[in-house]
């Protein structure tokens, strides 16, 4: 089957028919009468000038009139250009019919809300005639070059109005600001529109606001906060000034962000901070009973007003004079801190330290907290602890110098033998603040020395050492001088580890070839981590020997390129003494024990009928006699335990070679276990001797590495740059002396 399609029929006349023409008065007749109901609108309580079917009449003619041909057969674009003037004359008729004539008859006190009613007005008029006239915007204006219809309606404003007004509006405003100053309450949504109107008026720029508005209120805020800073510098205290001006700065923040435009902010800010704290910031720094040193020497109760200080005066960059003021009160706290403990016969190293460690306290928190850690302040206090804290302190009656470096060792190993006592949170509160502090110290090689030394004493001598403190102690230090300066001390406490190992195969070798009648506790050390300690020719007394011998057995059948070197100083032992009143253990050095057993020779001196002179116990021990001298000391001198008596005449504390010893049969106690002060755990001036020794050998070879170190790099460098460099290098560890770099380059 074949479909075929049925025609449509069309009309002829189809082509020939065209659209109405638009009569271009009529529909103005229309938009005019919306113009005159918007108008109105704005002296009655209607929410809305025209609803939403009279807002689309409107809209309507304005697209028949852009769209379509007029009756005069007009194009469409001249009855659009038509259309657009008459857009700006209905708004120079409002403007000159209903603004102009409102303005003239006001009186100054009603120019402001009468100005900003206006305004507010013409923008409800602009923006509801925006939206009728809003094809044209689309497709006129963009165009052909032409201003939008906003731009319109605000050439049209400034042209008839805002000339007329501009001066006595920036007037009433600049009032209202200075009536809000004085503590007046003010319509700030006013005022905003007010200032609106300035911005508006310069069409996409800000001239008109700037040089009309902003200009003046910047003079005359410059002009109000002059007199009143003057009048607050001579009746106020440095506090109660500062919290004046503080709370001006947050008042005019505030103003600024609610009414001016944000451009304004940095500029008015800027003149109220020169006027109240640049123009008076070194009476406000000296101010006598209330200045910025009064307020340091009440820190504790002055900390809020420091604080507003350094917010003001960071504010107009005027940190550095207080930082530097900062910085010399703190010195002179330091170096008094010195002078008062130097005063003393003998130096308290827990006072000073505990001082120093208060005083940075102190202050450290003044800086990190109140002054936000900024570098200037963290700068002042670093060259001020620097300054005293590498001040050797001289003892008032010997002259002798102690530095800072050896005191803090000789502290930390006073905390470290008092872990128990102080706890686990505050023992790591206080190894936090030594360390903090031993970085202001410049030495650093020597507090290392003291420190390892005193470490090995811990570790070999006394039995209470807490290995956790003691690496939580040695990672801190690592954390600030790196690896190379704790790694001794690191092989400290990992060889005395592997001692303890050896220590058990030596019991085990024990049980398999005979239990010695002593419980012997040897302890290996390996010689390049630890001080290099004094050697001895001690003829062991018969009961020690019998250990030594056995466990010299067991080494050796262990090793055989190695050999032992004992050192008998830095023994402990536990003597077991028998007394009327019963038995009592005695904890003593090895050389102290050492003594007590030749007393063990026969009856007679072992109850105290006979006894022995400091010269027989030199030449039984084969000792150097200062050593039996001390030793001799410590057992009958002591607080704790007189084990010993003078026999002969003259001061117990003056020991000749013909002075005469013997058992005190007399000695009581109430304790079981008795502890005898081990003479070897203080820091003798001998040790200092073999210290400073110790460390200008280390100096020594560390300038000559640095020396090849920057030469291999650079090849070839001016004399006084090497010094320069290699004192850069080594800072972080000792202060080079730059003659010891001059005479080390020369070695080389």
């Amino acid at each position: 089957m074949i479909f075929s399609k049925k025609k449509k029929k069309t009309d002829t006349n189809d082509k020939s028919k065209s659209k109405p023409q638009v009569n271009f008065e009529e529909k103005w007749q229309i938009l005019q009468k919306g113009v005159t109901q918007l108008v109105d609108f704005l002296d009655s309580d209607m929410k809305k000038p025209f609803d939403y079917a009279e807002y689309a009449v409107l809209y309507a003619a304005v697209y028949d009139v852009c769209t379509q041909k007029v009756d005069t057969g007009s194009a469409q674009a001249g009855a659009t250009e038509l259309l657009y003037e008459r857009y700006g004359n209905c708004i120079n008729d409002y403007l000159t019919e209903r603004v102009v004539p409102a303005l003239k008859q006001r009186s100054k006190e009603t120019l402001l809300p009468q100005a900003v009613k206006r305004w507010r007005d013409h923008t409800v008029v602009v923006k509801y005639l925006q939206k009728v006239f809003n094809y044209i915007d689309r497709y006129y204006t963009k165009h052909n070059n032409r201003d939008s219809l906003r731009d319109v309606g605000l050439k049209c404003y400034q042209s008839l109005v805002y000339g007329s007004i501009k001066e006595d509006m920036a007037r009433a405003l600049l009032d209202k600001v200075d009536c809000e100053r004085k503590g007046e309450v003010i319509d700030r949504s006013a005022m905003k529109d007010g200032v609106n109107l300035f911005i508006e008026m310069g069409l996409n720029s800000l001239n008109a606001y700037l040089n009309d508005f902003e200009a003046p209120l910047i003079k005359e805020t410059q002009q109000f906060y002059k007199l009143e800073s003057a009048k607050w510098i001579n009746e106020d205290s440095c506090p109660d000034y500062m919290r004046k001006a503080e709370d001006r700065l947050v008042q005019e923040q505030n103003r600024a962000e609610a009414y001016l435009h944000h451009s304004t902010e940095p500029n008015l800010i800027s003149i109220v901070e020169k006027e109240l704290i640049t123009e008076h910031a070194d009476r406000l720094l000296h101010m006598e009973n209330s200045g910025f040193l009064a307020l340091l020497k009440d820190l504790d109760e002055k900390k809020d007003d420091l604080s507003r200080m350094y917010r003001l005066f960071k504010r107009v960059q005027g940190l550095k004079p207080m930082s530097d003021m900062m910085r010399d009160y703190i010195k002179d706290e330091g170096m008094a801190v010195v002078e008062m403990h130097q005063e003393k016969e003998e130096l308290d190293y827990k006072s000073y330290i505990n001082t120093l460690l208060d005083l940075h306290e102190q202050y450290s928190s003044l800086v990190n907290q109140h002054f936000q850690k900024d570098p200037l302040f963290l700068e002042a206090l670093k060259d001020a602890f620097t300054h005293f804290v590498n001040t050797d302190l001289i003892s008032g009656t010997k002259g002798d110098k102690t530095s800072t470096a050896e005191l803090l060792s000789t502290y930390c190993d006073y905390v470290m033998k008092s872990t128990d006592k102080i706890g686990e949170e505050k023992l790591e509160d206080l190894l936090e603040k030594i360390v903090r502090l031993f970085a202001y110290i410049s030495d650093k090689d020597m507090f290392q020395e003291f420190y390892r030394r005193q470490l090995s004493k811990r570790l070999l001598v006394s039995s209470s050492t807490n290995h956790d403190a003691e690496r939580s102690l040695i990672a801190k230090l690592k954390m600030r001088c790196g690896a190379s300066f704790t790694s001794k001390l690191e092989g400290m406490i990992k060889d005395k580890n592997l001692s303890e190992d050896l220590q058990n195969a030596f019991k085990n070798y024990c049980k398999t070839n005979g239990e010695l009648s002593i419980d012997f506790t040897p302890k290996v050390l390996t010689t390049g981590f630890w001080p290099a300690f004094k050697t001895d020719q001690l003829t062991i007394p018969a009961e020690l020997e019998v250990c030594v011998k056995r466990f010299k057995e067991f080494y050796d059948s262990r090793t055989e390129s190695r050999s032992l070197k004992w050192v008998h100083s830095l023994g402990n032992c536990t003597v077991q003494g028998m007394y009327a009143a019963g038995q009592k253990e005695l904890q003593m050095g090895t050389y102290q024990a050492c003594i007590l057993l030749l007393f063990n020779q026969d009856d007679k001196t072992k109850t105290g009928e006979v006894g022995l002179s400091a010269g027989d116990i030199q030449k039984a021990l084969n000792l150097p006699f200062d050593d039996v001298r001390k030793n001799l000391l410590s057992l009958c001198v002591s607080k704790q335990a007189k084990i010993l008596v003078k026999k002969s005449e003259g001061s117990a504390k003056n020991v000749k070679p013909e002075d005469e010893f013997a058992v005190n049969a007399d000695f009581k106690s109430k304790k079981h276990r008795i502890k005898i002060p081990n003479l070897i755990l203080k820091i003798t001036g001998e040790d200092r001797k073999d210290i400073d020794k110790t460390m200008e050998e280390d100096r020594k070879h560390a300038i000559e590495a640095a020396i090849v170190r920057i030469m291999k790099a650079r090849r070839s460098m001016k004399h006084q740059n090497l010094v320069l460099e290699v004192s850069k290098q080594l800072m972080t560890h000792f202060r080079p002396d730059p003659k010891s770099i001059k005479s080390r380059v020369a070695d080389l």
